[in-house]
């Protein structure tokens, strides 16, 4: 879970080393609520705004960007050099003018990759891949976007 520390600006939200060395962006937005719902923390500023995943038909949503408030994401410090990973949508930050800044607090021993996309979809799929039919329409949705521009 999750470890902020609401009285530094910008804010930092920790993830812990027990809680492995990867965050889905989902599981980071679902934990940052969880930590402002609290009642001790009501009176902090909210950390994130979050938006996507609006359908598009067939099975196919729009990818989830998370946008940190004056707050960075730091994966604990290691006692050897560890990749950790951002998954499963985009994380960005402002800071608190407003002014775009990097999402990442470093830490000792620790890289960061944040797997980005500027045109991010999800494929509801089931349990594994895509069906014969899922995949044609994912390809005619692709085509879609692409005449449309947006690739």
């Amino acid at each position: 879970m999750i470890q902020v520390n609401p009285t530094v600006s910008p804010r930092i939200i920790t993830i812990p080393a027990a809680d492995g060395d990867e965050i889905d962006i989902q599981s980071l937005v679902n934990q940052i609520r969880d930590w402002e719902d609290e009642q001790v923390n009501l009176s902090h500023p909210k950390l994130l705004s979050a938006g996507g995943k609006e359908v598009l038909g067939g099975g196919v949503l729009v990818g989830i960007t998370a946008t940190l408030e004056n707050a960075k994401l730091k994966f604990a410090e290691r006692t050897s050099p560890t990749t950790c990973n951002v998954l499963g949508g985009n994380l960005v930050a402002l800071n608190s003018s407003g002014v775009p800044m990097s999402p990442i607090e470093g830490s000792d021993n620790v890289s960061v990759i944040i797997a980005q996309s500027s045109s991010g979809i999800m494929v509801e799929t089931g349990i594994s891949g895509l069906t014969s039919a899922e995949s044609v329409q994912l390809m005619k949705t692709l085509t879609k976007a692409d005449f449309m521009g947006l690739s």
